[in-house]
């Protein structure tokens, strides 16, 4: 567990230098919810997803900005009273994604991003390894406000999909907020 926590904080400091840090760079913090399903070493689950994040303007020269997740996704039953189930299987995380976006017009926009994923599998009672893959995600939406404090709003779908120890693998269809600092 220390060796894939220790790969991935240092995958993410070799994406530092290209962090754009002038007067023109920006800061947002967003998040979504939505539903989705759980799959690995269980059938798969319906569930509930959930994510915060930070994004952060990189180097022009590639393209595209730095967006740091944390990721929960857990059993949807959990939410509805009155289950007897003793245990709900859940997944958290993190994903240091690139996400490119492509304006379609003045106010909407597309954005697609992928990056490296690290999740803690909680799918069964007596487990708990973390694991290292990748995230998809794809999202179409709109901006609100004027050019100095934009707000997105929009629909999007992610995936993620680990390589390691269990192979877990969720997926999220979610409605997401982000607002620029």
């Amino acid at each position: 567990m220390k060796k894939s926590i220790i790969h991935f904080v240092f995958s993410c400091m070799l994406l530092i230098p290209f962090i754009k840090a002038d007067a023109q760079s920006f800061i947002s913090v967003g998040g979504f919810a939505g539903g989705g399903y759980i799959s690995g070493n269980l059938p798969s689950q319906g569930s509930f997803t959930s994510s915060v994040f930070v994004e952060a303007k990189t180097n022009p020269v590639f393209g595209f900005d730095s967006r740091l997740s944390f990721i929960f996704v857990s059993d949807f039953d959990k939410l509805l009273p009155r289950t007897s189930i003793q245990y709900y299987p859940f997944l958290k995380g993190f994903s240091l994604k690139g996400i490119v976006y492509q304006p379609v017009s003045n106010i909407f926009y597309v954005e697609e991003g992928i990056g490296p994923l690290m999740i803690n599998d909680r799918s069964l009672v007596d487990l708990n390894k973390w694991d290292l893959g990748l995230a998809f995600s794809i999202l179409a939406g709109t901006n609100f406000g004027d050019p100095m404090s934009i707000i997105r709003l929009g629909a999007g779908i992610e995936y993620g999909l680990t390589f390691t120890n269990t192979d877990v693998r969720y997926s999220s269809f979610h409605l997401q907020v982000q607002i620029t600092l």
